[in-house]
């Protein structure tokens, strides 16, 4: 190993309240990746965490890099450093605050001890996605709230408490929450039903959001389109521009692209009113939204339809 490399470590802990059958339980773990200058992952480690270092978040995060240091220690590794996501922690491993807890003072003074056996070796906030590391730790939990029963592994619904097959949950991308597929459809539909752009992780407090892709296989077509749609119209609205939704496939367009669009099928677009949807291309018109009524302003074309004659009149 070349004395002057300097590696990197990734390291996260965590402490995550579970239902585990119909117990809940506080249990921990941790993910490492040590990579090389370049940020190349070389190694990856995940186990649980026990004792209060499995209650106490601060203390799971300093457990975790204390794993991180000794197996950098283990692989000869003499110079490195180390990433922190949490400003509180990074305070007091570099000596700029001191914890008010014995548990976490205990386990800084660790910290420091190993720090001491590399050549070098300092900590620096973190400054790219560590989910990479999260989803370890994450790992690391999962394997915990398991049981089995006979040939399949069973999981706790964290929201609706139904004992399920870990097959049949849906982890959240990001934030590696895991639901039953049920709420997480539960969860689409009440998004959906008032024209969210986005649908959040079902985890209270938690910010993660699902992608149309992260849902394919467990939402119904019209409901990914429905999806899409909406995140469509959210980020034209974000933009402060006007916007068109297609009456005929809910295409939602932004104004003025939908104008330059139409100009390539009729030149007077601008001013005769007409528009074409880019997805389907039904002719509406822009002001009534109604089907194109070439020659006739909003106001003759619906007093024609109002005094239009139905089947069965004409039956008559």
């Amino acid at each position: 190993m070349c004395v002057s490399t300097t590696f990197w470590l990734y390291c996260k802990g965590l402490v995550s309240e579970e239902v585990i059958r119909d117990e809940s339980k506080q249990i921990g773990g941790f993910g490492v990746a040590i990579c090389d200058h370049e940020d190349n992952r070389l190694y990856e480690m995940n186990k649980v965490l026990g004792g209060e270092e499995s209650t106490h978040q601060q203390a799971a995060e300093l457990a975790a890099l204390i794993h991180a240091l000794n197996w950098a220690l283990e692989l000869d590794l003499g110079r490195v450093t180390f990433f922190c996501d949490d400003s509180n922690i990074l305070e007091y491993v570099t000596g700029k605050a001191e914890p008010n807890e014995s548990t976490v003072a205990t386990l800084v003074k660790e910290v420091s001890l190993l720090q001491s056996k590399f050549s070098f070796c300092e900590a620096l906030p973190v400054m790219k996605d560590i989910t990479f590391v999260l989803k370890l730790a994450k790992d690391a939990i999962a394997s915990q709230i398991r049981w089995r029963e006979g040939d399949v592994y069973m999981e706790t619904c964290p929201v609706c408490y139904e004992h399920v097959t870990s097959d049949e949950k849906f982890e959240v991308p990001g934030c590696f929450h895991r639901f039953c597929f049920d709420c997480i459809k539960k969860q689409a539909d009440v998004a959906l039903e008032f024209a969210k752009p986005l649908v959040n992780c079902p985890s209270f407090g938690c910010n993660s959001e699902l992608q149309r892709e992260d849902c394919e296989g467990v939402l119904k077509p019209k409901q990914l389109d429905r999806m899409t749609m909406y995140k469509k119209a959210s980020m034209i609205k974000a933009k402060v521009l006007d916007f068109v939704c297609c009456t005929t496939c809910d295409n939602v367009m932004a104004k003025p692209d939908l104008i330059e669009y139409t100009k390539t099928f009729f030149v007077d677009a601008e001013l005769s009113g007409v528009r074409k949807c880019t997805e389907c291309g039904y002719c509406f018109c822009g002001e009534c939204r109604a089907g194109w009524h070439s020659g006739m302003t909003c106001e003759e074309y619906f007093k024609r339809e109002s005094n239009e004659p139905s089947p069965e009149d004409v039956e008559r």
